[in-house]
């Protein structure tokens, strides 16, 4: 067994069914790149406003003094830095696990002997029987018969 996750199964496949797979594969390309085009095109149109525009970047950098340059540190330290405190912050903790019921708790609950219910729990089979309205009433542990027996033991 090859240890790809492709299933490759071509060689399986009639002409004419390559055919359509080769021939949908190749059109669903087609539209993955017509949707890319506007964005391609956003990218070209910038590429060439920023090949004319090159003096007045050179003029706009030769301005920017060293006080404007002390405040955008200061503004990525900053945020930088809160984004790292609050990443270490501990998560909130939203609502708290139910502790499990014990089985006193649970007889309590269905209105049924302590010793009944905590039998049916540790037997390998267990009869529920149940009223009209299907509240529990009883809980019935019995012992494997038979083959039951040898796989339970």
């Amino acid at each position: 067994m090859s240890g790809t996750l492709i299933i490759n199964a071509r060689h399986r496949l009639a002409w004419h069914q390559r055919l359509v797979s080769d021939a949908s594969t190749a059109m669903m390309w087609a539209v993955w790149l017509w949707l890319w085009s506007p964005l391609l095109q956003a990218m070209r149109s910038l590429m060439h406003v920023g090949a004319r525009s090159m003096p007045t970047l050179t003029h706009l950098a030769a301005s920017f003094s060293g006080r404007d340059l002390k405040l955008s540190l200061a503004a990525l330290v900053g945020t930088s830095g809160s984004l790292l405190v609050w990443s270490r912050f501990p998560p909130v903790a939203h609502s708290r696990a139910a502790e499990p019921l014990t089985v006193r708790d649970s007889a309590r609950y269905h209105r049924l002997p302590e010793r009944e219910l905590s039998e049916g729990l540790t037997s390998p089979i267990c009869v529920v029987h149940h009223d009209e309205a299907g509240r529990i009433v009883r809980i019935e542990a019995r012992e494997p018969h038979g083959a039951l027996r040898a796989l339970a033991g």
